[in-house]
């Protein structure tokens, strides 16, 4: 019963002129046009197992190229970004010539950043995300995907800053305020161009002040607004002497 199903999915398959891929005898050619067909129809499953075979059996072939970069870009568009990556990885590691490159390489900064979790959690994947954009971005300053290559860059920097600053703040819910000055130093030394600059200066501020080191305080207030006017916004002066002069 089986063996009769089995060939009426086959004839089927014939019948709709789509290559079956259990076909051995099915030219790489034709697995690769019945792939393209699939992928124009954004059914990227089936796309994906036509350009599989072709990348396991023909990778020697003049196909090969092609068949690598259009696995992959199926995975990214079915969302499947670990697979994708794995793709693209491999495309730029074996085919250093291939005029898929640059795009594979920014499709690799695309899938490390859908990769990387939320804030909360570990950021491992929003580090390597960075510096294969900002590699990216040195390589292809002219790049057409340049500007959403910035965009991705100040997101995974954002994220990064919010994970610091979280940090901090569950320091100082456990009076761990050295701790907490750590964590939202680091945004200050390495995030200061995201939105989270103010408020880490701010709480900088107020771990100073719980550690009664008001001078200091006072200080680093002063500092900023010399330093920085273009940082020291009326809002911020005003917060930053709340909490120098309340401890709030």
């Amino acid at each position: 019963m089986k063996i009769i199903l089995l060939s009426l999915f086959m004839i089927f398959l014939s019948s709709c002129g789509i290559t079956s891929t259990f076909n051995d005898n099915t030219s790489y050619q034709k697995r690769f046009d019945d792939g393209l067909s699939f992928f124009e129809k954004e059914k990227y499953v089936q796309s994906s197992q036509q350009f599989n075979i072709i990348v396991q059996r023909a990778s020697h072939t003049d196909l090969g190229d092609d068949a690598l970069f259009f696995l992959a870009e199926s995975f990214f568009l079915n969302e499947d970004y670990a697979l994708a990556l794995i793709e693209y990885e491999n495309l730029v590691s074996k085919m250093g010539f291939s005029p898929y490159i640059e795009k594979s390489r920014w499709r690799i900064c695309e899938s490390l950043t859908y990769l990387s979790p939320n804030f909360f959690h570990d950021q491992e994947s929003s580090f390597k995300a960075i510096s294969q954009i900002q590699d990216f971005i040195d390589d292809y300053p002219d790049s057409e995907y340049a500007k959403d290559a910035d965009k991705l860059l100040n997101s995974l920097r954002a994220r990064l800053a919010e994970k610091n600053i979280e940090t901090g703040k569950l320091y100082i819910k456990l009076k761990a305020y050295d701790s907490a000055m750590i964590s939202f130093n680091n945004v200050i030394n390495n995030y200061y161009d995201t939105k989270f600059y103010s408020e880490a200066n701010l709480e900088v501020l107020r771990c100073l002040m719980f550690l009664d080191r008001k001078k200091e305080a006072i200080e680093l207030l002063e500092k900023i607004k010399k330093d920085e006017p273009s940082n020291s916004s009326s809002s911020f002066v005003s917060d930053a002497l709340a909490i120098v002069n309340n401890n709030s």
